[in-house]
């Protein structure tokens, strides 16, 4: 390996244990992101609940779920960018600490707006919890700090995995918490008090026991005016703006798949918020079980280049089989399979561009990267709305088809470097 990520040391493996309270902030972050796509599906899609109208037609429901769901991940999008270059100046921690304390309140907003049914206040309680988020980007920076760029994809990884335990006990839970048939008291909004609990003691948590792996001589000034046109260099870094753009496509296919197969459950077998949830969860399994132990075994003997084509490749072929069979029972094994590829892909993703990148732009492509994640889910929200109001089963069969040019668009685009170096050599 050359250029600037050869250069960087191993850490120390201290700085590699330290890590796991920051896995620990992650889960219980995203315990309330995963309760939105639980909650929400079923409320919104059922003619019963009072969020909406009664008289609401089926296709508008639709629509107003997908823009529903697109609001997070748009002000994570728009806030990514600037929260990776401050950590790269303030450190991670305030970054860090700053962030779970807005998103502790924005909670509450959407506990609120679900308690007195209110749609507006939801949105404006989603957007705004997603400029607070900054768990990604930070975890992210900080095993970049702290993690040799071969050992980046394994802990990588465990990001993904803490997420995915996440996808799984959030859903089996907060799915409980909303079902009024299980108490009286129980209610959409129940899930969302519990989750501003659990961040209330988070913040403590990571006050005590985070440490900062960002020493104040390596921090670097930053503007103001460039935190917030970071994204620019998406578009302008000839290095790496074609990993962004494959990225960006995986991305769209992979989170577009968390919002559509939910639809189309609900769709096609009429299934109920506790139900749904049992369904969410399971998905998470494969994610937890890839990241323990398949993905660093993968790690070790394939490049994160390699893995980042063949696990989109199949990612697309198994989320386009998700609509094929009729009984619902084979849903338990085709959302399996897409749901283990995916895990393989998403840390492989922003490994390649990580090793890509020289230590002291790290925070600025981490964050860079984050942004076009979360951008690629809030417009996967958008067109899997769309889609799904046209046909629900379409929606998989096209970003399925956006998987598989992701995975193939970088397989041509290793070949056409190696045939450049060949001619000018």
């Amino acid at each position: 390996m050359t250029g600037p990520a050869a250069a960087r040391s191993p850490a120390p493996p201290a700085s590699a244990r330290a890590l796991f309270v920051l896995y620990v902030v992650i889960f219980i972050g995203f315990l309330g992101y995963s309760l939105m796509i639980t909650v929400f599906t079923p409320m919104l899609l059922d003619g019963h609940g009072a969020m909406l109208p009664a008289a609401t037609p089926a296709a508008r429901r639709t629509f107003l779920l997908g823009f529903l769901l697109c609001l997070y991940p748009l002000g994570q999008f728009l806030a990514s960018p600037i929260l990776g270059a401050l950590s790269d100046r303030f450190g991670r921690k305030p970054v860090l600490m700053i962030s779970l304390a807005a998103t502790t309140i924005c909670y509450a907003v959407i506990a609120g707006a679900l308690g007195v049914a209110s749609f507006g206040l939801l949105c404006a309680g989603s957007f705004l919890a997603g400029l607070s988020e900054a768990n990604i980007v930070t975890a992210q920076s900080a095993i970049s700090d702290v993690i040799a760029p071969a050992n980046r994809n394994r802990y990588f990884g465990y990001i993904y995995m803490s997420v995915s335990a996440a996808y799984i006990v959030g859903p089996l839970v907060g799915g409980k918490l909303a079902d009024r048939s299980l108490a009286r008291w129980f209610g959409y909004a129940t899930p969302f008090w519990a989750v501003f609990g659990l961040l209330v003691v988070t913040i403590v948590a990571t006050l005590i026991f985070f440490a900062e792996t960002k020493p104040p001589e390596e921090r670097r000034r930053v503007s103001y005016f460039e935190a917030f046109t970071n994204l620019a260099w998406v578009f302008r870094d000839r290095r790496l703006r074609h990993l962004y753009l494959i990225n960006f496509l995986l991305y769209l296919a992979i989170f577009g798949f968390f919002r559509c197969y939910p639809m189309y459950l609900v769709d096609e077998y009429r299934l109920g918020v506790s139900k749904v949830s049992e369904f969410i969860a399971w998905v998470g399994v494969p994610i937890v079980l890839a990241n323990l132990w398949l993905t660093g075994a993968l790690s070790r003997r394939f490049s994160a280049r390699q893995l980042t084509i063949w696990s989109g490749v199949l990612t697309g072929a198994f989320m386009m089989v998700v609509v094929v069979p009729r009984a619902q029972g084979a849903a338990w094994a085709t959302l399996f399979l897409t749901s283990l590829a995916l895990a393989i892909c998403l840390p492989s993703c922003a490994t390649i561009l990580s090793t890509a990148a020289a230590e002291s732009e790290q925070g600025r492509v981490m964050g860079n990267n984050q942004a076009l994640q979360v951008g690629a889910e809030a417009l996967s929200g958008l067109i899997g709305g769309v889609l799904a109001a046209l046909a629900v089963k379409l929606s998989l069969l096209v970003l399925g088809a956006i998987a598989i040019a992701g995975g193939l668009l970088l397989l041509f685009a290793g070949r056409q470097k190696s045939a450049d170096r060949t001619a000018r050599w």
